[in-house]
């Protein structure tokens, strides 16, 4: 029952409504900035309050420290490296090269192939050689190969076309001479590179060579250890004189020396080029290793 000596109030005033019309408006905006992150600077220009939030941003960063930080290895998420980006939550660092006249890595093909005319007979390969994305798919290539896998997809030099040929003796699958064939003009086209030349070209192509390694570099790994550990790989294969004899437990043909089918990927593909051409692309990479790691070549082409 009513007091009669209290008039009586009206549900809602004006002022009630309009206070929750407000709340409901901070709730509603709350919900789709919390939903909507990347879509908030759009609602705040299209209600035209951007000179508002700018202000007070700016305010707000004058009495503030801006601190970088890296991705760290917790950050970041890798998966077997096969030319796929690396995925990380941070920015990708560009890297400028340090030589104004160089090209950028995606028009580079042109001035490397000019390159590779100069230290190397390109006419001993016909078409095998890369023709597109040549810096990126080697250093995928050799990253890869450092590691004892090898992906074909990403090498510089294009595979046979004659296919993997086998010899019986007595019943017994023996890796015929044929296969080794296949690779006389790898390996003579290995022999014919200008080793002074092509360190030359490496140092001169080394910011973009970094610039596409950083791409899929581990945490604190650099590109000049990698190709001396893919160099290493490649002087680690066994040079073998004898018939190599295999199996087939199935489709595939193994080595039957277990020492052999012990060699990972990479290993196991310079082993199939035959022992006069793995000892010819032996003794070539050994040169380029000392040249690579000589003082005074990376003096000389800094001063360039």
């Amino acid at each position: 029952m009513p007091y009669p000596d209290f008039p009586k109030e009206k549900s809602y005033s004006w002022l009630n409504i309009l206070l929750i019309v407000i709340c409901v408006s901070i709730f509603g905006y709350s919900i789709f900035y919390f939903t909507y992150p990347d879509q908030h600077h759009r609602l705040v220009e299209r209600l035209e309050l951007s000179s508002l939030f700018n202000n007070n941003q700016q305010v707000s960063n004058e009495d503030k420290t801006t601190v970088i930080t890296q991705p760290t290895e917790s950050d970041t998420s890798m998966t077997k490296n096969v030319g796929a980006p690396l995925v990380s939550s941070a920015e990708p660092t560009i890297i400028a090269p340090v030589d104004p006249d160089l090209p950028t890595l995606m028009e580079s093909d042109p001035d490397v192939l000019l390159s590779i005319e100069e230290f190397s007979k390109p006419s001993l390969m016909n078409n095998k050689i890369l023709q597109k994305g040549i810096i990126s798919s080697t250093v995928v290539f050799i990253d890869n190969f450092s590691r004892g896998d090898f992906i074909a997809s990403f090498s510089p030099l294009l595979p046979p076309k004659l296919p993997f040929v086998i010899d019986r003796e007595a019943g017994q699958a023996i890796l015929s001479q044929q296969s080794y064939q296949r690779y006389d003009k790898y390996a003579a086209y290995i022999d014919s590179l200008d080793v002074k030349k092509l360190i030359k070209a490496y140092h001169t192509f080394k910011p973009l060579i970094d610039e596409s390694y950083h791409e899929i570099a581990r945490p604190g790994s650099e590109f000049h250890d990698v190709l001396n550990n893919a160099i290493d790989v490649a002087l680690s294969v066994p040079v073998i004189e004898e018939p190599i004899t295999l199996h087939s437990p199935s489709v595939m043909y193994l080595f039957d020396d277990p020492t052999l089918e012990d060699l990972n990927d990479a290993q196991k593909l310079l082993l199939r080029f035959g022992p006069d051409n793995l000892i010819t692309i032996q003794n070539k990479l050994a040169e380029i290793q000392l040249e690579l790691n000589n003082p005074e070549s990376t003096d000389a082409s800094s001063s360039l």
